[in-house]
């Protein structure tokens, strides 16, 4: 195994030394994973709102350079339940700050015809998004919901389920 032991590290751009606790001055190559940060929910939320509203699963993280780029990866769990034979759903998107970026997930939900039980459809699945805020303030990312329709029950983190949000801050 080898190993690199340095004294002093001088930036790109500069001649003087840099201070390892600020990395500024370090060019780091394209595609190069700079910092990692996660956020978790266990806590529910049922919404009949056909307006996104905050889920309670977010991170944020302060990006080193303004060039970098953020992945945001999300492993979410929603349900959708109705009690109607409207087709509809529960649908979930990543947003940056109060902008809304990415894809959109969708639990679906339709009651059979001439059944009165309520009707439960659990999902869930990935929101992923590759994001460049130009920025190296902090940036919260984070997952709202909505009912597609108001006679659907969005549901989010219920019962045992969770939800993860990892950001990751690549090198542009």
């Amino acid at each position: 195994m080898s190993r690199l032991a340095v004294d002093k590290i001088i930036g790109a751009n500069t001649e003087s030394i840099v201070d390892l606790s600020s990395i500024n001055n370090i060019k780091m190559p394209a595609g190069h994973v700079i910092q990692v940060v996660s956020g978790e929910d266990n806590g529910g939320l049922t919404t009949s709102s056909t307006s996104y509203v905050d889920s309670g699963l977010s991170a944020t993280i302060t990006p080193k350079f303004s060039s970098s780029k953020i992945l945001v990866i999300v492993q979410n769990s929603a349900r959708s339940t109705t009690t109607t034979s409207n087709g509809s759903g529960t649908e979930a998107q990543i947003h940056r700050g109060s902008t809304a970026i990415g894809q959109i997930a969708i639990t679906r939900v339709r009651e059979q015809t001439g059944n009165a039980a309520t009707q439960n459809v659990q999902g869930g699945g990935h929101l992923n998004t590759l994001d460049s805020p130009s920025t190296t303030s902090a940036t919260t990312y984070s997952v709202k919901i909505r009912a597609q329709h108001a006679d659907i029950s969005a549901v989010y983190n219920d019962g045992n389920s969770g939800s993860v949000i990892t950001l990751i801050e690549i090198a542009g």
